[in-house]
This record gives C-alpha cells, sequence and structure tokens, in this order.
C-alpha cells in the first residue's frame, strides 16, 4: 500500500497515519523492559510468583466479613451513577469562572451508552478496579472495522499479560479461566491484542490492524514500582497480618464455643439436706441409689433455672436452726460467668476493623461502624457530608472507567462530530426536607 506524504507531514510508527510537524510527537514514550530472564520460561507475565495472586487474594478476603459488602460499596458508587455525553463551555462571571455543560443528545452515542454491553461492561469493570486496580474490558468492531460496536467486560483474574517486546510494550493478553493450570497454546486460552494506550497513534494505529476484530483496552490506577498487574491500594491491610487476624478470630471463637466446658450456676447444696428430705428412703439407699435420687432431683432443679420459659421464676429454700441453736447449713446458687460471652477479642476485632475501613477508604460514618471506644457520628448531616468527600476522592477513578469510552468517541468519530465532546458522572443525593431544598440534589 502506497501511503502519499504531504511535505510537512510523515508516517509515525508502524501505523500510516499522518501527523503534521507541528502536532506530531518526536518520539515515542519512554517503556521501562524488564530483564529477559522473567520470560524464561513462560510466553506470559505471572500475576505473583504463582500466577494465581488474584484469586488468593479473593479467597483471603472472602472471609473477613467486612471485606466483600466494602468493595461491593465502591462498585456500586462508581458503576451507579449516570453516565452523560457533554460539551462543556467556561464563561468569566463576577465570581470567577463559571462552568456551562450542555447535554448532546445524539442517538448512536445514547444508544451506546445505554446498551446492557456498555451497563455489563461498567459492572464488571468497577468490580475489578476495587478488587485488583486492573480492568481489562474488550472493544468489539463491527464487520466494516469502521466502529466499535461495544464494550465487553472480561474478569481481571482471568486475564494475563503476553511478555514484552523490545520496545517495552505488552502487544497481547491471554485470557483463561483456567490460570495458573494453563498455558497460552491451551485451546481454552485466546490471545487478544493489547491497545497500548500509551501511544499518540493510538486510533489510527488500531484500525491498521486490519485482521483483528477485538481489541483489549488496559486500564488501571498506577501503583508504585509495577510494570504490568496494578497492585490494589487496600492491600496493605492483608500485608500487614490485620486481615489475618480478622480471619482467625471467628476460628478462635468457634473453638472456644465447642471444646470449652459451659456452666450456668454452681450450686452449694448442704450435706444434711438429702437425709432431711428423704428420711427412711436416703438411710436404706446404697451410694448408686443415692446418686439416682441426686440426679433426679437436679434435673428437675435445672428444669426451674433454665429456659426462657422460666424467667423471672423464684426458688425457694429453707433452712432452720441446729441443736446448738445456730441457724443450719444452707443453699447457695451462684451464676457462673461465661468465659465465651465476656468480650474476649473483642477490641481485637473492633481495631483491625477499623485498619480494614481505613485501608478500604471507607468513612467509617459510610460504613455505619460505631463504637463505644471510638466513638461514633452518624447522623444524616455527618453521612452526607462524608459521601461528598468520598464523591470528589472518586474522581480519578470514574477517570479510569470512562477512558476506554472516550477512545470509542474517537475511534467513532463522535469527537469529530463534536470537537468537545466529553463524558461525565452524575450521582443524585439524598437531601433533607427541613432545608427548603428538593429531596434530592444531583452532583457531578
Amino acid at each position: 500500500m502506497v501511503v502519499e506524504v504531504a511535505e510537512n507531514a510523515y508516517v509515525l510508527g508502524k501505523s500510516k497515519s499522518v501527523f503534521t510537524i507541528d502536532t506530531a510527537p518526536a518520539a515515542q514514550p519512554t517503556m521501562t523492559v524488564v530483564e529477559e530472564q522473567v520470560w524464561k520460561y513462560s510466553d506470559i507475565v505471572f500475576w505473583g510468583e504463582d500466577n494465581n495472586f488474584p484469586a488468593r487474594v479473593v479467597e483471603q478476603a472472602m472471609k473477613v466479613a467486612v471485606v466483600p459488602p466494602s468493595l461491593f460499596f465502591h462498585a456500586n458508587m462508581l458503576s451507579g451513577s449516570t453516565i452523560l455525553p457533554v460539551i462543556k463551555h467556561y464563561e468569566a462571571d463576577k465570581n470567577g469562572v463559571k462552568e456551562i455543560i450542555e447535554v448532546v443528545s445524539d442517538p448512536e452515542i445514547w444508544e451506546f451508552i445505554n446498551s446492557v454491553h456498555f451497563k455489563r461492561y461498567r459492572r464488571e469493570a468497577a468490580v475489578d478496579l476495587f478488587w485488583f486496580q486492573n480492568v481489562f474490558p474488550e472493544l468489539i468492531l463491527t464487520k466494516n472495522r469502521k466502529k466499535i460496536a461495544y464494550i465487553s467486560p472480561n474478569e481481571a483474574m482471568h486475564c494475563r499479560w503476553g511478555k514484552q517486546n523490545t520496545r517495552g510494550t505488552c502487544e497481547a493478553v491471554f485470557v483463561s479461566a483456567n490460570w495458573p493450570n494453563t498455558n497460552i497454546q491451551s485451546k481454552y486460552t485466546t490471545e487478544i491484542t493489547a491497545i497500548d494506550p500509551y501511544a499518540y497513534d493510538i486510533v489510527e494505529g488500531t484500525r491498521d490492524r486490519v485482521n483483528d476484530y477485538k481489541f483489549i483496552y488496559p486500564a488501571s490506577y498506577p501503583s508504585p514500582g509495577r510494570n504490568f498487574y496494578q497492585l490494589a491500594f487496600w492491600d496493605g491491610i492483608r500485608q500487614s497480618g490485620w486481615l489475618d487476624i480478622l480471619t482467625k478470630i471467628p476460628q478462635l471463637k468457634s473453638h472456644l464455643l465447642s471444646t470449652q466446658m459451659r456452666v450456668a450456676y454452681h450450686i452449694q447444696v448442704p450435706a444434711v439436706f438429702w437425709e432431711k428430705t428423704y428420711g427412711k428412703k436416703w438411710k436404706d439407699a446404697d451410694p448408686s441409689q443415692r446418686r439416682q435420687i441426686k440426679m433426679d432431683y437436679f434435673e428437675e432443679l435445672d428444669k426451674i433455672l433454665a429456659g426462657d420459659a422460666n424467667a423471672g421464676k423464684a426458688f425457694v429454700s429453707e433452712y432452720g436452726m441446729s441443736l446448738d441453736g445456730k441457724a443450719s447449713e444452707k443453699w447457695e446458687i451462684d451464676p457462673i460467668k461465661d468465659p465465651n460471652h465476656d468480650g474476649k477479642f473483642v477490641n481485637d476485632s473492633i481495631e483491625a476493623t477499623a485498619n480494614l475501613f481505613y485501608a478500604l477508604g471507607i468513612d467509617l460514618t459510610l460504613a455505619g461502624f460505631a463504637s463505644k471506644e471510638m466513638g461514633s457520628r452518624s447522623g444524616g448531616s455527618d453521612k452526607r457530608e462524608a459521601l461528598l468527600i468520598y464523591l470528589e476522592k472518586m474522581k480519578p477513578l470514574r477517570e479510569i472507567e470512562l477512558e476506554p469510552l472516550r477512545f470509542v468517541a474517537k475511534f467513532n468519530s463522535w469527537t469529530k462530530k463534536y470537537p468537545m465532546l466529553d463524558f461525565i458522572h452524575q450521582t443524585t443525593l439524598l437531601t433533607t426536607l427541613d432545608t427548603g431544598a428538593a429531596s434530592k440534589q444531583v452532583t457531578t
């Protein structure tokens, strides 16, 4: 194929894209290359030393009651908002700069973002982003390769990078549900071309791969020193050992409940009670018969002391005077404190849970976490303010979710039709009626 290049333009990289000298970059971004011996025994980048890191994280985290719902909360807050195609304008006024947002009502764009495929991508990408901080959405092209038909999600824990080339980029992602017990030659392993999000000619470079009808657009939030798989921001709670503590406390409690003796009362009966009560029957009884008399009596006594139906009932015993005029021995019934209900490990559990919420990036107010040791602010205003702060902190993560969609907008020529096109999240907030405002407000 012959490409005609204007006098003030040139071809960049492998693609046939033409850029003017004024706009085209003079070099490719620097990519670090990992030493070749890492690939000595494999054509993929291992995720963890045993290539099973995601599965091990899930297995460990699912044993702690706080982790799954916390990550579920994060994922819902990301995928539960409404995405709007907009054009932004900025105007100066007496208070500074005013942002004006105009919603784009293009049927093609709305059909794409309202499709079941895109909504499924949003849900699964949000889950993967907060569990692993890596997402691997798949972009499916139309048959004529002119547009991207839809975005399809891939399970992050099923994806493995192919090894780097000499330029430092990974050109493929291998997808399988059978890691680590599989390889790239398996018929159940699919190789998918990966888009390099750092490339300047990213759209045209994708178009030029004429034999591919689907691509993976990798997106992630960077973590220090990670070339391939980023490390979730909350993983410190796992590495520090707090997650182990929360895992072991229920096991210890369960062991105590199943092995320790549980006695509710210590009943002290005067030795003379039996002869006074049973008279001749007691005198004539042998040791075995006397033991049975005691057992029958205590079974009847236990019916009085135990059970919800007997709550509040009284037990009556009487004692008289001895021959020397002194009070004879009397009954004593002392409740025994159950060592399994005295708060063992409560403080450890509270501290570990609090640290876990901090690591997970959730304000304790939003989680409904409260303890007398740490105090609690759980009023509506506290929760609302905590939520507003949370949404502000969510903005960089929203950018990750929108990155593949912005690529679609360029590939499908939406940005040519609407040069200032962008996408924003819209979230509904609840307000109190006594503020004089509506019961719902919208934030972007």
